[in-house]
């Protein structure tokens, strides 16, 4: 374990605060994958970290303040997967719907514990703040929704509101995402099920021919 001297030396700089949050965040990711949400004590988190429960108050303020950490973290990865997903395809390009659709399936299969925190009740009484919010909407939402607009105003999507059409796509996603994660998919081949479904709500937007 590191002595709380040394710990306390690497966070007199904001790039020791981030290293050490970033430690504690992920050591707190691990123990809920792991364990589950009872695995999630302060105790159990500083011990993995490296840490006392005294460097998760200073940190995070508490659980609380972990757990919006992870929150905010979790949306994070999403929106940076997301990001990139936006490469498979130019703006107004449904397929970049698509390819955004494809990109939360996987998040939600390769990080369930983050994916538990923001979608779930993995941590009992947890609300996030409402910046933390409204920032991950932005990060992940939002970037649905910009492209759902370039494909109206392209018109290789009809329909009268991209936030609409967005929260479509999002809902699809998500619905297929949380029954994978939950083991409640039970199709024969998943991969083939699912790139039907994501497509589902881009061939009801198609222009008339």
């Amino acid at each position: 374990m590191t002595p709380l001297s040394t710990t306390i030396d690497q966070m007199s700089s904001p790039t020791g605060v981030d290293d050490r949050r970033g430690a504690v965040v992920e050591a707190a990711a691990r123990l809920l994958a792991e364990e589950g949400p009872h695995g999630l004590s302060l105790r159990r988190v500083a011990a993995e970290s490296g840490g006392s429960t005294q460097i998760v108050y200073t940190l995070f303020g508490g659980k609380p303040g972990l757990a919006d950490a992870l929150y905010a973290e979790g949306f994070r990865r999403l929106g940076a997967a997301m990001a990139a997903a936006l490469d498979a395809a130019p703006p107004g390009d449904p397929e970049q719907l698509l390819a955004l659709g494809r990109a939360y399936r996987v998040f939600a299969r390769a990080e369930p514990a983050f994916f538990s925190v923001m979608f779930g009740r993995a941590i009992a009484g947890f609300t996030p703040a409402r910046a933390t919010r409204a920032t991950g909407r932005a990060l992940t939402l939002g970037r649905v929704v910009d492209a759902a607009q370039a494909c109206l105003d392209a018109g290789t999507l009809v329909g009268a509101d991209a936030t609409e059409l967005a929260r479509t796509c999002w809902v699809t996603a998500h619905g297929l995402a949380s029954l994978e994660v939950n083991g409640m998919l039970a199709v024969e081949d998943t991969e083939a099920f699912a790139e039907v479904v994501l497509r589902t709500p881009l061939a009801a937007h198609r222009p008339p021919r």
